[in-house]
């Protein structure tokens, strides 16, 4: 489709994702979160407990 002569392409629903990499403490190592891919291709992070910063992605 195209507006204005710019291709415009239709945005994805996300329908379904995938952990892809733990989210980890830099101090403790432990799992804080898990980084998950979309089929839409966005990277969101799940946090277990809340946001936070200082972490590792393994």
């Amino acid at each position: 489709m195209q507006k204005n002569g710019v291709k415009i392409v239709p945005r994805q629903k996300r329908l379904e994702a995938k952990a892809i990499k733990r989210i980890l403490d830099a101090t403790t190592r432990e799992v804080v979160g898990w980084l998950y891919e979309w089929n839409t291709g966005e990277q969101l992070p799940r946090w277990k407990d809340g946001r936070r910063e200082n972490v590792i992605y393994e």
